[in-house]
């Protein structure tokens, strides 16, 4: 039988999923708020997987932090176009975002919890991003 995800396990998905890391005591902070209903749906989804899920699940998150580390140790190529015969990809970091992003998707499927709205990180990363609409009014 496969082992339930540990508290460790389930911020770490929460956190792939762009939800931020407090309490549920916080309700609103500079106007913007910290936990929704959203985070009740993360954190039952996550107690609440099917045993043969949890592998694929904790596999995923995995992928995610490598991802992550990618792009931290890409910083250090930022101010490189090309080492010797090597040229570096300039679009290195928005390509590891990206691919970040497209498995965060995946892993909210999986577990069959959104997104948080409100994360940056996942600003502009397709239909279930919020962004603002503007509104004509014809006077």
């Amino acid at each position: 039988m496969a082992t339930p995800l540990t508290d460790a396990e389930k911020q770490r998905v929460a956190y792939h999923l762009g939800y931020p890391a407090v309490t549920t005591a916080a309700s609103v902070a500079f106007g913007v708020p910290t936990l929704t209903q959203t985070n009740f749906l993360v954190y039952t989804s996550l107690v609440n997987l099917l045993p043969s899920a949890l592998d694929g699940v904790r596999s995923i998150s995995r992928i995610m932090d490598d991802i992550e580390v990618k792009m931290v140790e890409a910083q250090d190529r930022l101010s490189a176009t090309q080492l010797e015969e090597l040229h570096l990809r300039e679009n290195e970091i928005d390509s590891l975002e990206n691919e970040y992003r497209r498995w965060g998707n995946r892993l909210s499927d999986t577990i069959g919890a959104p997104i948080y709205p409100y994360s940056q990180r996942y600003k502009g990363g397709g239909a279930g991003a919020v962004s603002m609409v503007p509104i004509r009014r014809d006077s």
